[in-house]
């Protein structure tokens, strides 16, 4: 009897050191960390938190947000590299960190652009090189099928880019090649700071027939100026980010940050407790971005939208 009960021990011994995913998780430490104030890091950040919580509470995860510059982010970055096992690096700079970064331990994206444009990866199917994670990503074909269904008499846009983002080659590529498609007219104002950003308004108001907010920062914390501007002429502004609508864009489609982080905390648990492999784990994107419409601004330029497109919008609060 004596035997039997100590086989009956090993087989559970060795049934727990099979199966290290059951038990691993309080002993899991992971790192989430970014470059520069973001509010939609901080929206996938709360969704990441939330979710994870849910469904690794024992997991350990230590901020580092709103750091003051990448070379103080790569010295963070490589001590986690040898304490945890798995990093977090939001926004599109920090995809673009590890892109030249050669990670030792799994590594995540999220709140960035197209991680394949930015070089974190070259197949969001099957990412290589130790990183995955989500985008906000929204393929340009899908924008302007939805635009053009709501402003069907457009036939020149202008587009707002920040010089040196790491957005801008991405959207400025994506919408040129849209433009050239449905044979619209192609303009931009790539500005460095405010001054030139509003010249660039001004000199375009009244001669294109709508105005995109790229995912910019210097655009995006502009807007109320760009209205002010915009408004003289009646041009409508169309947004590929969340916060000009709810300053006064009339119109934008944007993918759910929140929602976001708890599909980036999901490929952090497959990955980090689960073990497995990170070419396994796709890069997300979400899956019914957001038509969302402020409904005062569209009352005030007088627009009538499709009654489809309504019944499926998000109105700005």
């Amino acid at each position: 009897m004596k035997k039997l009960l100590l086989s009956l021990a090993g087989l559970v011994l060795l049934a727990v050191m099979a199966f290290p995913g059951n038990v691993d998780a309080a002993e899991k430490k992971i790192a989430v960390m970014w470059v520069g104030k973001a509010g939609m890091a901080n929206a996938v950040l709360m969704g990441f938190l939330q979710r994870a919580k849910s469904i690794a509470p024992n997991m350990e995860i230590q901020l580092r947000r709103q750091l003051g510059s990448m070379q103080e982010a790569e010295t963070i970055f490589r001590e986690f590299e040898s304490t945890m096992d798995g990093i977090v690096f939001l926004r599109s700079n920090g995809a673009e960190f590890l892109a030249k970064a050669d990670p030792k331990i799994p590594c995540f994206i999220g709140g960035c652009n197209n991680p394949a444009f930015l070089g974190a990866v070259k197949n969001l199917s099957a990412p290589d090189g130790n990183i995955t994670g989500v985008t906000y990503f929204i393929p340009h074909e899908q924008i302007f099928q939805v635009m053009l269904t709501l402003f069907p008499q457009v036939k020149s846009v202008g587009l707002l880019l920040e010089k040196d983002h790491p957005s801008t080659v991405i959207d400025q590529e994506g919408t040129r090649a849209q433009c050239q498609k449905l044979k619209l007219a192609y303009n931009e104002v790539l500005a460095s700071n405010r001054d030139q950003l509003m010249e660039g308004v001004a000199k375009f108001a009244g001669k294109v027939d709508i105005f995109i907010i790229g995912n910019a920062a210097l655009a995006i914390d502009n807007t109320v100026s760009i209205l002010a501007a915009a408004n003289r002429t009646r041009t409508p502004i169309f947004s590929f980010a969340e916060k000009p609508v709810k300053a006064g864009a009339v119109v934008g489609m944007v993918a759910d940050d929140t929602k976001l982080g708890s599909m980036l905390a999901d490929s952090v648990v497959d990955v980090v407790i689960n073990g497995k492999p990170v070419s396994k784990v796709p890069v997300k994107t979400d899956p019914a971005p957001k038509i969302l419409i402020n409904k005062a601004m569209m009352q005030d330029l007088g627009l009538k939208f499709p009654e489809e497109i309504l019944q499926r919008a998000v109105f700005a609060e």
